[in-house]
């Protein structure tokens, strides 16, 4: 008979996930609390900061990836860093969402988004030296394409219910 992974093996086995780059569901996590034991919950508390510096390296490894294709091509510049831009905030989702996780401590939680903001603002600062010098458009495209609204997470929808109305059967 095999076992049932505890707690503690379910949120160790999703984080290692998470920080690979993995986006697996999370609702099966149960909250990191005393409930758990104070060493077991400062473990996690662990992996949860070893998890998160591995995903927020694995952004930062493909923005400047993808910043290479500016050299590629410069006669594309400001359509090319759109782009990129909005894959680097479409990448950012999965950290955001981590930052609010209701399963992890409200002061981890905090940290964690505290660390995001301001890795992201270094980032975007960084991109606007890069381009203090460079044409208007090109700096206009680096403002109005900011990675920072990224951070600011939109209402989760609504869970799905049962389906509302008739229902229809075609025979």
């Amino acid at each position: 008979m095999q076992r049932t992974p505890g707690p503690y093996a379910a949120w160790v086995s999703w984080l290692a996930a998470f920080g690979r780059g993995e986006d697996l569901p999370a609702g099966h996590l149960t909250p990191i609390d005393a409930d758990l034991g104070p060493q077991m919950a400062e473990r996690l508390a662990r992996h949860v900061a070893e998890a998160f510096h591995d995903r927020l390296r694995r952004w930062q490894t493909a923005f400047s990836r993808d910043q290479q294709l500016l050299t590629a091509r410069p006669e594309q510049a400001v359509t090319v860093l759109a782009v990129v831009l909005a894959d680097a905030r479409k990448r950012l989702g999965p950290l955001v969402a981590f930052t609010v996780h209701p399963g992890l401590p409200a002061e981890l939680r905090t940290s964690l988004a505290d660390s995001l903001r301001d890795s992201i603002s270094s980032a975007q600062q960084s991109l606007e030296d890069a381009v203090r010098d460079a044409p208007a458009e090109l700096r206009n495209a680096v403002r109005q394409n900011s990675l920072e609204p990224a951070l600011t997470r939109p209402a989760a929808p609504p869970p799905a219910g049962p389906a509302r109305g008739r229902r229809v059967i075609l025979d």
